[in-house]
This record gives structure tokens, C-alpha cells and sequence, in this order.
């Protein structure tokens, strides 16, 4: 069919020609718009049932005319049918004959919402039932019991004698494995981690199987827990599943060595894995598995590789369930997750490494309700077999051996695995944009369409990214008025009132715009701005997809799929025939919904709990609705078109858009932010200072604290405790402290901090001063922090300082009294705590 036919073959055919002379062709649209063309300068009228259009001009002179029963739109719907008039040439009698209940265009605005509804349904529920594990196997009901046994012996923090129990349970286990070689390692050291130096004694259980070349992998899990509670989740399920991956892979002949590292010392300053660097096998490592946890569900998901991991990136796409996204490793990198792993060793070592981490149910995460019975159904298994998988490649025949740049990744449903090279994602984006151009400009000639129109498109449509943010910061100020925090407990509300209002914000520019071209429009005629938003729309996620690709935003990631797909859309509007055009649009707006949704599941799934316990003074409900932005702005561009072609929306949804924000608001500020399973962390310090009387201090770690939530006096009233100051008066509790002396020379001779025999599970050295350093090592910001870990039988740190200082050291113990326990019971139910006993010496020179 050649183009002339193409274009009389449509719409033209519905309406009456009264014209003999001319011809007026249009060209129905992907979304539904028809243009309408005049050839030779001549006119063309119609009339539809009393309504007249004015005659449009050939490419670009005055305003396209176009009806369409009932509609308000230039387009007709995507299964095709003719062109729409403006408001004022359709009558109500033309209405009630298409069957559109009150103003034209309503029905098209209805179906066209309905059905991008029904796609984001369809698209969000795959995200979330893709990636469901299997069912627990042999293997994984195993590892879970192993998880119990360390459960079961409590809170086991580094250098304490239940952990010490721990790694025997550990090394019982794989004596039974055939072919491994077990250690018990036991070293002290000190190591620098972040802002603060740790001197450490720990203990590794390791153990080897050895392969044709001594080149080895590593799998490493941590055996030691959070003081907080039992660990079940971080790290024993991993524990658990490692010694069953090494029953399974004894069985194999490997070319490489497997090295399994069960370390004792992980949450204070990654000291089990500094003191297995200092291992003879340690010199064969070149790679690394690091298997950790954030929650207690779901299957263990990649979220951070080396820049260097691109070979070990590639290979998690042979995994049974290949499951990851750089948004979590943009998100360590960019300093907005405040942990790390033991993989921050290694790779100082120059070991090539991913690290895996079990992370949806994050509510669990340090807290005493980390246990068995929160562990998701299934995750044991799957850690097991990805375990089992990765190591099995690597320890084969894989190629290996030249390091590759680390790609962007991201798993389509846990069953495709997608890597884009950085370099090629650059050059590719601005090739798009090149493609792009070719077809706006083919575009605009075949539709009548001025480029300046479509540029203007493409400008309001930038505009989303900072109306996006603006509309997130005053949501979030409004709902931490209403009700801080409510979204803690209820993340649903995130999907329900914050991220489509953020939406909604997102678009506003667009919509704003084509209300003001509706209103200029002559005669109530309109161009076709449903294409004119598609391309605009290409434009903005064109360009925002570039800069976040030469920036390095691994999460761009959304905009260069959605990017490609627009430029595949468009072109396949502009060669596809009739209703055949609408396919190419809607397959990819389904793709970019999908992606979409799997992002979102996994923003939210990690942002939410882990947002909600941030230590900070101010509510985090706007941080959380910017954070939203993420999402929002991708959604918007790709929802933009659509949301012009379904036109004006109904008589009253303003009021209706201010009903829907009100209730959602309403529903934030009487929903509580706290329930049993959603608890607020609430840590109990007995405080045992020199010359003080013993307190109790209810420390929350985010905005609502124990004393504005009147927990305080709750507990107070509850255990008869007297409330003073914010904390409970309680009686000291004996703990094997150790005595502190403090010796210097001088005001800037070198302080020497000694510490006696003790079984603090911590001390932490805090000295505050000018010109700080230790061993060598100096401190920013006149505060210098050393944590002292496994030092049972004494220690001494020695602090180089340039004027006068003051020090001041924590004995930390789990041990506590009658008190403290009381306090604990009389906690309210929607709120998980812990005890610890705090005993304080301070120590300072004579200041001039």
C-alpha cells in the first residue's frame, strides 16, 4: 500500500465527503489521532451532526480539524475509527447517539485509563509473584535446622563465648563433609573501618576444597550476630546454607579450590574478615561470594559487584533464578545506605567478588524478632542452589582470567538476566537520540506537525523531574504532619497515595501545557497532540537516559530501555498500517511497566524499613516521597502520551483529585506508624557512670523517640520506676567491667588508654581533641573512635593528639538487671526491644 492510499484507506472512509474537488486525507494514529490534510491548497467541510470543522492548511498553516463521535480529542481510540472534534462542534444529541454518558470525550478518557490500569496491575502482580522462591527442598529444611541450633544459643557477638559455641556447631558440621580441609583460626589485629579504628581478637572456622589449580574462590558467610538479637536471618540461614552448598559440592570435581570462610567477627568492623587475609590460604583467593542479609525473605538478590566484576556479573545470569539490580549497588556507592559488608576487604585485597543478600521483611533485621520462624519459605533453598551454582562455575571451566569493567544489570521476573557495558550504554544512548531525530523530522513532514510544538513538549516534559520533586517534599511535609511515619507500618500506603500523587505531580507540566494549547485553539479545533506527545515525550527520555548514563546512574537504567522502546514505537507508527500501529506502543509501554514495577518492589521493599529505623532528628516521610522520584519520573514520560490522548478528564475530578488527597492523607494521620509486625526498635541502655546514679535511657533510632511517643511514662507507670529527665532511675547491676587508667605527659604527649581484664562484649573509645591519630592513622572532625573487641585479657590504646582532649570509654554488656528486664516486658506491643548495659569512665586534661 503505498503512502497516499495508506492515508484514504482509514478514517476518511466514516465520514460524508462534500467536497467533490478535494481531497482530505488523514492518517489515524497509534494513539488514536487522525491529522488532517488538505492536498493542493484546496478546502475541505464536513459536518458532523451540526458541528463544522475549518478546513486545515498542507503542512503546518493553520489548526487540523478532525471529529470523532463523542470525543474531545483530535484522535480516535486505539482500535481506530476517525478523528475528534473540538468540545463546541459535537453536540449532546451526538453524545447520547455514541453512547458516552455527559461530556464528549469521557468514555475515551475512561477506557484509556482502564486499560493502562489493567497493564500496571497485570505488570506490578509479575513483579511480585515472579520472584517468589520454591518451596523449601531437603537442603533447605537442613540449613534451617542448623539455623535453629544457632538461634537457639542467643545473641552471639564477636569474641563471646556463644559464638565461640557457634563455630564448634560449624566445624561439627563439616567434619562430616568428605574431602574438606577445616581450620580454627584465631588472630588479633587492628583494622581501620570508616570513621573509626577497630582492635580486635577473633576466631574463623575455614575450611578448603582443594582443586586442580590453587587459584581459589571464596564463599564467605559470618557466624557472629548483631547484639540485638539472635541472627537467624543475618547471617545464620546463609551459615546453614553454606555447609549444605559444600555436602552438595564435595561431590564435584572442581579445576579451582573452593574456600568456605565462616567468620566470627562481621558486625563490629568486619574483623573476622580482616584476620582471614592474614590466613596462608588467603593467598590463593582471586574471587569471592559474600552471602548476607537485610531482611528474611525472598531469594537472595546481587546488589553490589567491583568495577572491575564484569566476568562474575555475566555469571550470575546462569543461576536457576537469576535475581539483582544495580539500584542497590548505586545506592552503596552513592553513600545512601549506611552498612557495608565484608566484601569492602576484599576488595581492597584486589579478590574480584559479588555479594548476594537476603532482603525483603527488613522489619526483622537487628532486632530480637530475627528468627527462624520469620525466615521466608523457600530462601534457605534458594541460597543453597545459587550457592551451589555460582561456585560450580567458577570453580569449572569458565574463562576468567582477564577482568572485566563491572556492567549494569537488572533480572527480568528472576528469569532473564539483562548486563548493559557502561561505555556502550553511552554511545548507544546518543545513537538513540540520533535515530530520534530521523524520525521526528519524518514525523513532523508526514503528520503537518511544527518541530517547535514538539520541542515545547519535550520541555514541560523535563519539567517532570523537579515538579516530581517539588510535589514529593510537600506530600511528605504534609503526611509528617498528619502522621509521621505511617508508612513504616502500612507500605501500602507508599503505592496508594504517595507514589501516585508524585505521579500525578510528574505530569502536571504536560497536562498544564495542553490545557493552554486547548484553550488557544481556534474554532475549537486542535492539532493531533496525542503524537505530538509521544515524540516530545521520546525527547525528554532520551536525554534524561543519556545524562544518567554518562553520569553513571546505574538506576537510568528505566529511561534507556524506555528510550529504545519509544524510538521502536515510533517507528512502527510511521510503517505500520490502521490499528496495527497501536501494537508496537502498547507492547512497549507493557515492557516499561514491567521494569517499572520490579524497580519499585525493590525500592520500596528495601527504602521502607530501613527509612523508617534512620537515626535522625526529623521525620523522613518527605525523604521517602522524593525518594519516590525514582519511580515517578519514568512512569510519567511513559504514561505522558497516553494521558493526553485520553484527553480532558471528567467535569469535577478536580474536586475529585482534592477528595482523593485529603482522605489519603486522612487515612496517613489515623493509621498508627507502628503495629506487632512492624515494631518500633526501642534500645534499652542502663547507663552506670562515675559518681551518677544508674538510668535507664529508651533510645528509638528514628524521629518518634520513646519520650514522644510517651513511652517513658508508659513503663514507668507499668514497673513503678521513677521517670526523671526522660529515663527510669534504676539500681546498678555488677558487670565484670575492667579498670581504665589513663597516662600522659603532657598536653600533647601521645595518651595512653589501658584497659584492664574485663568480658565486655564492646568498649568503645571515644577522645575528642585536636590532631588526632592512631597507629598512624589520622582522624577528621576532632573525634577520634576506637572499638575494642575480644579483648578479654587487656588492652592498651595509645591516641597521638596535638593539644588537650578528652576521652571517655564505654564497657558495653549484654548482662543486665531486674530493672532493665522489667522495662523490657512492660514494652508496648507494637514495639521490639533490647537491653544492654553501658558502664562510662571519662577522663580530660587541664584546658587552658
Amino acid at each position: 500500500m503505498t503512502e497516499a492510499e495508506d492515508r484514504e484507506a482509514g478514517p476518511l472512509k466514516s465520514r460524508p465527503r462534500e467536497a467533490a474537488g478535494a481531497k482530505a486525507d488523514e492518517a489515524p494514529s497509534v494513539l488514536g489521532g487522525a491529522d488532517t490534510a488538505v492536498r493542493a491548497g484546496a478546502g475541505a467541510a464536513s459536518s458532523v451532526r451540526g458541528g463544522a470543522d475549518e478546513a486545515p492548511s498542507v503542512r503546518g498553516g493553520a489548526d487540523e480539524a478532525s471529529s470523532v463521535r463523542g470525543g474531545a480529542d483530535e484522535a480516535p481510540s486505539v482500535r481506530g475509527g476517525s478523528g475528534g472534534a473540538g468540545r463546541d462542534d459535537v453536540s449532546r444529541e451526538t453524545c447520547r447517539a455514541a453512547g458516552v454518558a455527559g461530556r464528549p470525550g469521557a468514555g475515551r478518557f475512561a477506557v484509556t485509563w482502564a486499560v493502562l490500569g489493567l497493564l500496571l496491575a497485570v505488570a506490578f502482580g509479575l513483579a511480585h509473584w515472579a520472584t517468589r522462591p520454591a518451596p523449601d527442598g531437603e537442603a533447605g529444611r537442613a540449613a534451617l535446622a542448623t539455623t535453629q541450633r544457632l538461634e537457639d544459643l542467643g545473641p552471639h557477638v564477636a569474641g563471646s563465648p556463644q559464638v565461640a559455641e557457634a563455630l564448634d556447631i560449624v566445624a561439627g558440621e563439616l567434619a562430616t563433609v568428605p574431602g574438606l580441609e577445616v581450620e580454627r583460626q584465631r588472630a588479633s589485629g587492628s583494622y581501620r573501618f570508616h570513621d573509626r579504628a577497630v582492635d580486635y581478637r577473633v576466631e574463623n572456622v575455614i575450611a578448603r576444597q582443594p582443586g586442580d589449580s590453587t587459584d581459589a574462590l571464596l564463599v564467605n558467610v559470618h557466624v557472629d550476630s548483631a547484639m540485638e538479637g539472635p541472627g537467624a536471618a543475618d547471617d545464620g540461614v546463609n551459615v546453614g546454607a553454606l555447609i549444605e552448598a559444600a555436602r552438595r559440592l564435595a561431590g564435584q570435581d572442581h579445576h579451582r579450590t573452593v574456600i568456605y570462610l565462616f567468620n566470627g567477627g562481621e558486625e563490629v568492623g568486619l574483623t573476622g574478615a580482616d584476620a582471614f587475609t592474614r590466613h596462608p590460604w588467603a593467598a590463593d583467593v582471586r574471587w569471592f561470594l559474600n552471602l548476607e542479609a537485610v531482611g528474611s525473605g525472598g531469594l537472595p538478590i546481587l546488589f553490589q559487584a567491583g568495577e572491575d566484576d564484569g566476568r562474575l556479573v555475566e555469571l550470575a545470569g546462569n543461576t536457576e533464578r537469576p535475581y539483582g539490580s544495580v539500584l542497590g549497588q548505586w545506592l552503596f556507592q552513592a553513600g545512601l545506605i549506611n552498612s557495608d559488608t565484608d566484601a569492602r576487604v576484599w576488595r581492597a585485597q584486589g579478590w574480584s567478588g559479588l555479594d548476594y543478600a537476603l532482603f525483603e521483611d527488613g522489619y526483622r533485621y537487628h532486632t530480637p524478632n530475627d528468627r527462624v520462624v520469620g525466615i521466608g519459605s523457600g530462601s534457605a533453598q534458594a541460597v543453597t542452589d545459587l550457592t551451589v551454582r555460582f561456585a560450580s562455575d567458577v570453580a569449572g571451566s569458565a574463562d576468567l582470567g582477564d577482568r572485566k569493567q563491572a556492567p549494569y544489570y537488572f533480572d527480568v521476573l528472576s528469569r532473564g538476566w539483562v548486563t548493559l557495558d557502561p561505555l556502550r550504554t553511552r554511545i548507544g544512548t546518543l545513537a538513540l537520540l540520533l535515530v530520534l531525530a530521523a524520525l521526528t523530522w519524518r514525523a513532523c513532514r508526514l503528520w503537518d506537525l511544527r518541530p517547535g510544538r514538539v520541542a515545547a513538549t519535550a520541555g514541560a516534559a523535563l519539567l517532570a523531574l523537579p515538579a516530581a520533586v517539588l510535589t514529593g517534599v510537600v506530600l511528605g511535609a504534609a503526611q509528617s504532619l498528619v502522621g509521621a511515619h505511617s508508612w513504616f507500618a502500612h507500605p501500602w500506603l507508599v503505592h496508594a497515595v504517595t507514589l501516585p500523587l508524585v505521579v500525578l505531580g510528574a505530569l502536571a507540566p504536560q497536562l498544564l501545557l495542553e490545557r493552554r494549547r486547548r484553550r488557544r485553539a481556534p474554532d475549537g479545533t486542535r492539532r493531533p497532540a496525542a503524537r505530538t506527545a509521544l515524540l516530545g515525550n521520546a525527547w525528554a527520555v532520551g536525554l534524561l537516559g543519556a545524562l544518567t548514563a554518562w553520569l553513571g546512574i546505574g538506576p537510568g537504567y528505566l529511561l534507556w530501555i524506555a528510550s529504545a522502546l519509544l524510538v521502536v514505537s515510533i517507528g512502527g507508527f510511521l510503517v505500520l498500517p490502521g490499528r496495527w500501529r497501536a501494537v508496537p506502543l502498547l507492547v512497549s509501554a507493557f515492557v516499561s511497566f514491567v521494569l517499572i514495577a520490579q524497580f519499585t518492589r525493590n525500592l520500596f521493599e528495601l527504602a521502607v524499613p530501613m527509612m523508617g529505623r534512620l537515626p535522625t532528628a526529623i521525620p523522613m516521610d518527605a525523604a521517602l516521597a522524593v525518594a519516590s522520584v525514582l519511580v515517578a519520573v519514568p512512569l510519567a514520560l511513559v504514561l505522558a502520551p497516553f494521558a493526553v490522548y485520553a484527553g480532558r478528564p471528567p467535569r469535577r475530578s478536580g474536586l475529585a483529585l482534592a477528595a482523593y488527597t485529603v482522605c489519603g492523607l486522612l487515612v496517613v494521620g489515623l493509621t498508627s506508624p507502628y503495629d506487632s509486625a512492624h515494631p518500633k526498635l526501642v534500645e534499652l541502655f542502663q547507663e552506670q557512670t562515675d559518681g551518677k546514679d544508674a538510668r535507664i535511657v529508651l533510645e528509638g533510632r528514628d524521629y518518634l523517640t520513646p519520650q514522644k511517643l510517651g513511652v517513658v511514662e508508659q513503663v514507668a507507670r507499668d514497673t513503678g520506676l521513677e521517670a526523671r529527665d526522660g529515663a527510669l532511675t534504676a539500681r546498678k547491676v555488677s558487670v565484670p567491667e575492667g579498670t581504665v587508667s589513663f597516662a600522659t605527659a603532657g598536653t600533647t604527649a601521645p595518651v595512653r588508654i589501658t584497659l584492664g581484664a574485663n568480658r565486655a562484649e564492646l568498649i568503645r573509645i571515644t577522645v575528642t581533641g585536636p590532631g588526632l591519630s592512631v597507629g598512624g592513622k589520622t582522624f577528621d572532625g576532632g573525634e577520634a573512635v576506637v572499638d575494642v573487641v575480644g579483648r578479654f585479657d587487656g588492652h592498651t590504646v595509645t591516641v597521638t593528639r596535638s593539644g588537650p582532649v578528652e576521652i571517655q570509654v564505654d564497657q558495653v554488656f549484654l548482662k543486665t538487671g531486674e530493672d532493665a528486664r522489667r522495662a523490657l516486658a512492660a514494652l508496648p506491643d507494637w514495639t521490639v526491644g533490647h537491653a544492654q548495659t553501658v558502664v562510662q569512665r571519662t577522663w580530660a586534661d587541664g584546658r587552658p
